[in-house]
């Protein structure tokens, strides 16, 4: 089982990273919060693999926070690629923190940010993308 991690912030407002463990999202206000996130699926391996993605609050994996997403094989030479997103609300009290886990049924696919492209040029795909918005 793999936990995520993430490094970077863009915008805060009363949720933040643990800077002690930036696996950590946490909460400074309670409420309900709408958690959205999209991760980069790669695979290296000869054949399709199945990624499970899901939620875990202050050490407890959320009932029904889990989903699959098939990742495709190399080819070409090149990973396969695939981008998972969903969205959940959550409960929260001040200072609880959530974290993003995933396991691979192969071990062939991994969280990872997609290079950017010459041709055709494009720019990088980031390997997670995590928002956080209070509702309620």
């Amino acid at each position: 089982i793999g936990v995520l991690k993430l490094n970077n912030t863009d915008y805060s407002n009363n949720v933040s990273i643990n800077p002690s463990d930036i696996t950590q999202i946490k909460f400074t206000r309670a409420g309900i919060y709408n958690i959205q996130f999209s991760a980069q699926l790669l695979s290296y391996g000869n054949s399709s693999d199945n990624v499970t993605l899901w939620i875990r609050q202050n050490g407890t994996d959320v009932a029904s926070t889990a989903g699959i997403q098939s990742v495709p094989a190399i080819h070409g030479g090149v990973a396969g690629a695939i981008i998972a997103s969903w969205n959940y609300f959550l409960q929260v009290n001040a200072n609880d923190y959530i974290q993003l886990c995933f396991t691979t049924d192969s071990g062939n696919s991994l969280i990872s940010t997609y290079p950017p492209g010459v041709t055709p040029t494009h720019p990088s795909s980031p390997a997670l993308i995590l928002t956080a918005q209070q509702v309620a």
